[in-house]
């Protein structure tokens, strides 16, 4: 309409001024809002913190502003403070210090929901305890449901060996209970378990598992590694509603404590499914990479005729598989070539054999997923990259990344194989200081300059990603840096360490848990570091770890949990 008299033959020139303030105006305004958009404010600034960014190109700051999601700069209070608008949230460190959001790379996510839900037997330190705590639970409980948990580890009591069926069974005579150990490689079920499962004398140990049975043959209670299956397919099935509850309370919990990130170390078809729904429903408050589960007979041709899903909806991928060459050696199921110190004639158990695991591999190279083995043995941990390299052969692939899980007891030979076949080792520092007390009497002095071997696999130049394997260990990362620096548990046992020659420094910790996890889920490019156009995930604690006494870093604070930009967690 202003413009009309500019446009109109014959207009008086005395409209001309007018109209052409009019346009200059407009002319200025666009250019404002042009630049504006060019360079808006941030949707969230933090400073007055340290910051250690990761970023070669400047590793550390005082100051971050984000946007749409991604760090949008990095840098001094002064100048991330121009960056800040109207509807800019600011949050004042105080000296707080922020790293690139944790990540970690083992755990699962279901059975930290689950067992928030059951009975915690961490730490317990007797079966009496056990079952007294069973007996209690089992009257709180509608008629007909299980007691269920996990946690225990006969380790920890005075005679050190399997339990015996006879106490659950006299806590809870007319109730099915199940309680998993705390590596999740064995379980301990009741009488009432066992007839619901119709597990008799009769029962025959299943490939890749074993039936511990008494000198009458009779089942003790003690079903370890595939055969747990006997007992779980018996299990009541849980809903998918259900199934999404844990998962959400299991993610909730990881956010508390830090994480921005879980990788979910093998998943069913159900468990899948439940989380795209959570994540298209956005209700997921961290990021998830899942791996479908590949035991058990798992369809594998049919989960893999699917390409990869990335990054769905901001936070869900599906790129991977989880295979499982041995069990564990706290239920002495990890195989290797040698007898156990502490048990003649036992050298483990394969819950795939060799042949299985390359078969798996090479299918999932050619469909283009991720293979991540679960492998502790030192023969376990060989025979999987011997399975590597020939599905590599079968299978080329232009960015494999092949994972090993745990990697926990490994000869020093096979260390060099790591790197030339661009492995890369999950491995899970809090294992060591819950498993020093044990570990060299299940396999002597010599294998056990490999056990937990951090310094080998850094010193050869093969990426570490760290992880908690939770449930089976607390899902604190806090935890798993103090591990991975000290190798001392809480108490400060032992003095200087338990093979302290293994340490990290805790800058490679802080890594392990950062661009080394970030890594091993293809995301270096977006994740691990704080620079422009990263995803704004960060993980902000009270003060500097590097500040105080090793001794100090589990007691930290966690202030803020922020992934993409939103906080998930922040510190009542």
């Amino acid at each position: 309409m202003l413009l009309t008299p500019l446009a109109r033959p014959g207009a008086g020139d005395a409209l001309l001024p007018i109209a052409v303030l009019v346009m200059g105006g407009m002319i200025l305004t666009l250019a404002a809002c042009s630049a504006r958009r060019e360079n808006p404010s941030a949707d969230l600034i933090l400073t007055g913190g340290t910051v250690l960014t990761l970023d070669p190109a400047a590793p550390e700051a005082a100051a971050i502003a984000v946007r749409d999601g991604l760090i949008a700069a990095v840098g001094d209070d002064a100048t991330i403070r121009e960056m800040a608008g109207p509807s800019t949230r600011r949050i004042a460190l105080k000296g707080g210090f922020v790293v690139p959001g944790l990540i970690d790379a083992h755990g699962h996510v279901r059975s930290l929901g689950e067992r928030l839900h059951s009975l915690d037997l961490r730490g317990v330190d007797s079966p009496d305890e056990v079952a007294r705590r069973v007996a209690v639970r089992a009257a709180e409980l509608p008629p007909g449901e299980w007691v269920t948990g996990g946690g225990w580890d006969q380790n920890l009591w005075p005679d050190k060996t399997f339990p015996d069926h006879a106490l659950l069974t006299a806590a809870a005579p007319d109730r099915p209970v199940w309680l998993r150990r705390i590596d999740g490689h064995a379980g301990w079920a009741n009488r009432a378990a066992m007839r619901a499962a119709g597990v008799t004398r009769d029962t025959r140990d299943p490939s890749g598992g074993s039936i511990r049975r008494n000198d009458r043959g009779e089942p003790t209670g003690v079903f370890i590694d595939n055969a747990t299956d006997l007992i779980e397919n018996a299990l009541p099935r849980p809903d998918r509603e259900r199934i999404k509850s844990w998962i959400v309370t299991a993610l909730n919990r990881c956010a508390e404590v830090g994480l921005t990130e879980v990788h979910d170390a093998g998943i069913s078809e159900e468990e899948a499914a439940a989380f795209r729904e959570l994540a298209d429903e956005r209700r997921l408050p961290i990021r998830v990479y899942l791996m479908w589960s590949g035991m058990d007979g798992a369809p594998l041709d049919r989960l893999l005729s699917a390409p990869p899903l990335v990054n769905h909806r901001d936070r869900l991928t599906l790129r991977a598989v989880k295979l499982m060459i041995d069990g564990a050696m706290g239920s002495r199921g990890a195989v290797f070539f040698e007898d156990y110190e502490d048990d003649p004639g036992n050298r483990g158990l394969f819950v795939m054999e060799p042949d299985e695991v390359e078969r798996a591999t090479t299918l999932a190279l050619r469909r283009g997923y991720q293979v991540a083995t679960h492998a502790i043995g030192d023969r376990g941990i060989s025979l999987t990259l011997d399975a590597y390299e020939r599905a590599l052969r079968a299978a080329p692939a232009k960015d494999p990344r092949l994972r090993i899980e745990h990697l926990q007891c490994v000869r020093e030979e096979d260390v060099p194989r790591l790197k030339r076949l661009g492995v890369i080792a999950s491995m899970q520092p809090s294992h060591a200081t819950s498993d020093m007390y044990w570990a060299e009497r299940r396999v002597g002095e010599r294998r056990g300059r490999g056990l937990y071997a951090w310094r080998w696999v850094l010193d050869a130049g093969v990426p570490i990603a760290a992880g908690s394997d939770f449930p089976v260990e607390l899902a604190r990362p806090l935890i798993g840096l103090h591990a991975a620096v000290a190798r001392r548990d809480l108490k400060g046992w032992p003095e200087g360490g338990w093979h302290p020659d293994q340490r990290m420094t805790l800058q490679e910790a802080l890594t392990a848990y950062t661009e080394g996890a970030a890594y091993a889920a293809f995301e270096e490019t977006t994740k691990g570091r704080i620079a422009p156009g990263y995803w704004a995930d960060l993980t902000v604690f009270s003060a500097d770890l590097r500040a105080g006494a090793i001794e100090d870093i589990p007691r930290a604070g966690i202030v803020y949990t922020i992934v993409g930009g939103a906080i998930v967690h922040e510190a009542p």
